[in-house]
């Protein structure tokens, strides 16, 4: 509850005279005892908008242990199929080189060497490609578990090319 008393007029010499006279009393009365429900609604809102943060936190949780699980269940089966895939190349090279022996020999055609050879690169084809499906996965598996690096921090083109280079000597200044 509140009250205000004060004095007003348009010329000062009527300033402090009885008609100048200005009160009210209650007036932020109604503003505090009935807000409409507003700060009710307020907490509700504010209540709801925790509950939906915490709902996003552990989604995104749940999202990096699925990323991590992910990538550990592919880093493993590309490397059972690796193995396998390693046996299936060293077969058909083992394999063309058998039938290019016999070529030598005269007792089979060309052609058989050649879809022996087509046979054998397929195979290391497919190797290569699961070798590169397992390097993806561990890159996957490192950005999973929040880990990066910086592309700073990777050798230049010439490094890469020439991991050991021989110092130039220097410069004769004696002419």
């Amino acid at each position: 509850i509140s009250g205000d008393y004060g004095v007003e007029s348009e010329t000062l010499g009527n300033l402090f005279a009885a008609s100048s006279t200005l009160w009210s009393f209650g007036t932020n009365l109604a503003e505090t005892l009935f807000d409409g429900g507003a700060r009710a609604a307020a907490v509700r809102e504010t209540r709801a908008l925790y509950r939906e943060d915490v709902a996003n936190y552990r989604q995104t949780v749940l999202t990096a242990f699925q990323g991590v699980e992910d990538s550990l269940a592919a880093l493993r089966i590309l490397g059972q199929q690796e193995k396998v895939e390693s046996r299936a190349v060293k077969s058909s090279e083992e394999a063309a080189r058998l039938i290019l022996n016999q070529y030598k020999a005269g007792t089979v055609a060309y052609t058989s060497v050649v879809v022996a050879e087509e046979t054998a690169l397929a195979n290391e084809e497919a190797l290569l490609a699961i070798r590169q499906n397992r390097l993806t996965a561990s890159v996957n598996l490192i950005e999973a578990l929040g880990g990066g690096w910086n592309a700073g921090e990777l050798p230049s083109r010439k490094a890469i090319e020439d991991p050991d280079p021989l110092p130039s000597p220097p410069p004769d200044r004696a002419r």
